[in-house]
């Protein structure tokens, strides 16, 4: 049975399946483009223009690229990284870099990862954050601007269920739906009305019922419960979607946007992913990034072209990336380093697939490398598995068997009920949508 993979950004989900047998999947991570610290995890620094797997890691469960490095969270909840490390990013006690995946320290029982440019994050399964690398304009959080060889809590914040990593500044989202922000404002990224930069995490202005976010490169973007996007920072190129290029160091809303369920933030430009399963895309457009067919910059939302039934976006520098329902990844802009994995360096201004990828749930373009986590499936029973992480959000989803009539009951991160389901025998997937709801859709 080919199983099929739903990955969202959202605040963590639980779906508890009360006696279910379970797909469990033993994910495998790929990884294709510019390789010249060993991001791609395969033993060397050779660029790869087509998608190869990644050394040692199996049974994955999240991934995340970084500027010139990698994470992988393990089904044992332990962090692995590589790739680049001049400032401790991998978070192994030194500086070199690693060409094969390598335990990052201390850290267990972590359910989520986000890299920013040159700094790493988790989210601990105890909602707490923590924090490794670069640390010049105070990106860990730790109130210093030291930088960390291994991970060090970021200092203020409980209760969080989201994180993001930036160029130089970090994002995180509470379960009371608010969002804080710490590191680089030299652009207004951090939102609280100026720029001056903070060594420890405030609560970004305006924000509220937030459920998804992602900081990019002088940029950060929201999106609401109600399907609508804020974003705030730097505004050169257009990448707030205000139809104008004034800078806003606290948030306003993206024009045209309603019925958004995801969104990505790159170099000046932005993406989000409709409900209709659209992409739509603003800001520079030099390398073809909003995949329009041509290289002129937007101001407002537009749609990406050829693209339906996505799942899952992902915002390179200059490259972007789509994961369809069918579990095909799809790639555009950029491509000197053979990042849109289409066998050739050709930018490409319209979407193209990803060569030789199939079965993925999930996918990163971070720097000018792109990641894709691939799963092999089987049946376990009784047994369930998280499958699912984009921007720092992860969830419990995927294809179940039911043998029997069960009942289905969905908890949110504080344990209320949001929603019951009488189900019959059969095969179903679940599915997690940005209203913070669970859909169960028979499927054979």
């Amino acid at each position: 049975m080919k199983s099929v993979r739903i990955v969202s950004v959202l605040t963590i989900v639980a779906c508890l399946l009360l006696g279910a047998a379970r797909l469990h999947a033993a994910d495998e991570v790929w990884a294709w483009g510019y390789n010249g610290y060993g991001q791609l995890g395969v033993g060397d620094i050779v660029d790869r223009w087509e998608p190869v797997q990644t050394h040692i890691l199996t049974d994955v469960r999240a991934i995340e690229g970084g500027g010139f490095h990698s994470l992988a969270v393990h089904s044992d909840s332990t962090v692995w990284a590589w790739g680049y490390n001049d400032n401790g990013q991998l978070g192994v006690g030194d500086m070199n870099d690693c060409w094969e995946p390598v335990q990052t320290h201390i850290l267990t029982d972590i359910i989520a990862v986000s890299a920013g440019s040159w700094h790493s994050l988790a989210l601990k399964s105890d909602a707490t954050v923590w924090a490794w690398g670069q640390n010049n304009c105070g990106q860990l959080g730790d109130s210093t601007n030291v930088n960390r060889l291994e991970p060090v809590q970021t200092h203020i914040l409980t209760d969080v269920t989201a994180i993001s990593g930036g160029f130089m500044n970090s994002l995180a989202l509470k379960s009371d739906s608010t969002v804080w922000a710490w590191g680089d404002n030299s652009c207004g990224q951090l939102g609280v009305g100026d720029n001056t930069n903070r060594w420890e995490p405030v609560q970004t202005h305006i924000l509220t019922d937030i459920i998804a976010i992602s900081a990019g490169t002088g940029h950060s973007l929201a999106l609401k419960s109600d399907g609508t996007v804020w974003a705030w920072g730097a505004n050169d190129c257009g990448q707030l979607g205000i139809n104008d290029t004034t800078r806003h160091n606290e948030p306003i809303q993206t024009h045209i946007l309603t019925n958004t369920v995801a969104v990505a933030s790159g170099f000046g430009y932005s993406l989000a992913l409709s409900s209709d399963s659209t992409v739509w895309a603003w800001g520079v457009n030099g390398n073809g990034q909003l995949g329009v067919g041509d290289t002129i910059d937007r101001w407002e939302p537009v749609q990406t072209h050829l693209l339906t039934d996505v799942v899952a976006i992902s915002a390179g520098y200059a490259h972007a990336l789509a994961l369809k329902s069918d579990g095909t990844v799809w790639a555009w802009g950029f491509n000197t380093s053979g990042q849109l994995g289409d066998g050739t360096t050709i930018t490409r201004l319209e979407p193209v697939q990803t060569h030789i990828l199939t079965d993925v749930n999930a996918i990163s373009g971070r720097g000018y490398h792109s990641l894709a986590l691939k799963e092999d499936v089987g049946i376990e029973e009784g047994k369930g598995s998280q499958i699912g992480n984009t921007y720092g959000a992860t969830i419990i989803s995927g294809p179940l068997l039911l043998l029997n009539d069960r009942d289905c009951k969905i908890y949110d991160i504080t344990g209320r009920v949001v929603a019951s389901y009488k189900m019959r025998p059969g095969v179903y997937f679940v599915e997690v949508d940005s209203r913070i709801a669970q859909k169960i859709i028979k499927t054979r």
